[in-house]
């Protein structure tokens, strides 16, 4: 991720030792007997649900001050036309766990499998567009700037202790073999909601993820054993073309399509910036061993690490991402650590508490 990210790397280094060998985690309910003992997430399947949004709610600004989640003097990024993309780079630290999913669930306390949540630090089960712009803070590069919603199932070791990566990568791409496509990409509408990986109502579907060591970068669909020393990490690409009308379907994905040689289809002609995440791990030796909360669902045994998703909810400072789609992607620069391509960048000081 280039020498600005390594630097908030360290920092994301010193933020691991939550992981302290792993923790159990108490369920959010009083419905689940014997749970912190067995690490086994009881948890119905996921499920389509209707009432999708078809209006953007129109950009919230910031409550607060952006000066103070902004720095300077690191330069200007290069570029990157020849390419030819845009990319926008930050890292994100982990917030906190919960039994919630706001798309899949809306409003169900505790209805989910354990999830990992990352960037705002309230996000829950209530979250919606208007609730995360205005409330809570942002473990991400910038604190509060981006209030945006990650989200991914929680991972176990084999003990049945939740293991907490040490970071995720998230990258915003403008990706085409046509620089005017990227030049022309829209920008990410208000309220846009979005599910890729495994998708359990259609397993055999690509699952646009892989697991892989950090060195030698085999990549699978089940989480490998790797060397002592070497992180684990899963990247999931989201889809990038829009149907241009709605915010959410009811299977949480048909509103958005994968492009197709880099083109978008007709049904969804909208092209915005791909967003991978990447997630990434310290381990002890024995990370094959490990399973996610979605790959233990009742009913539902997968391969340790097959069932691997991820959810996203944007909630953006509307000015600031404006700024690095505009400067980043479209201007077709390579922006690393956060830099927004005018010679600012978002602030490396993570959320601690």
């Amino acid at each position: 991720v280039g020498s600005v990210a390594s630097i908030v790397l360290a920092v994301s280094l010193m933020l691991a030792v939550l992981t302290g060998g792993g923790f159990r985690p108490s369920a959010s309910t009083d419905d689940r007997p014997g749970q912190e003992e067995t690490g086994v997430i009881e948890a119905q399947p996921m499920s389509l649900v209707t009432g999708a949004s078809s209006s953007p709610p129109g950009p919230i600004p910031s409550n607060f001050d952006l000066g103070q989640y902004l720095d300077s003097g690191w330069g200007m990024p290069e570029s990157y036309a020849y390419g030819p993309e845009g990319n926008f780079r930050m890292i994100c630290d982990f917030s906190h766990l919960a039994y919630d999913d706001p798309i899949v669930y809306p409003g169900e306390v505790g209805r989910s499998h354990l999830h990992m949540f990352f960037g705002n630090t309230l996000a829950d089960a209530n979250s919606t567009y208007e609730s995360l712009r205005t409330t809570g803070d942002g473990t991400c590069q910038g604190g509060p700037i981006n209030r945006s919603a990650y989200w991914t199932p929680a991972m176990f070791n084999a003990s049945g202790q939740v293991i907490i990566p040490e970071f995720i990568s998230v990258y915003y791409k403008g990706v085409s073999r046509n620089a005017a496509d990227i030049i022309s990409m829209d920008a990410i509408p208000d309220g846009l909601k979005m599910i890729a990986g495994y998708n359990m109502a259609d397993p055999a579907a690509d699952t646009h993820f892989d697991w892989y060591c950090e060195r030698n970068q085999v990549k699978r669909q089940t989480l490998p054993q790797c060397a002592g020393g070497e992180r684990v990490g899963g990247v999931l690409a989201f889809p990038y073309c829009w149907d241009g009308v709605n915010l959410d379907s009811p299977d949480h994905r048909s509103h958005l399509a994968y492009a197709q040689n880099h083109q978008c289809p007709s049904s969804h002609p909208v092209r915005i910036p791909e967003y991978t995440i990447g997630v990434w791990y310290n381990h002890d030796g024995d990370s094959q061993n490990w399973y996610l909360a979605s790959d233990r669902m009742p009913g539902m045994t997968h391969p340790n690490g097959s069932s691997f998703h991820a959810d996203w909810m944007g909630a953006w400072d509307p000015e600031i991402q404006d700024r690095w789609i505009t400067n980043c992607v479209n201007g077709l620069l390579n922006c690393a650590g956060g830099q927004l391509g005018d010679g600012t960048h978002l602030t490396c000081l993570l959320y601690t508490s």
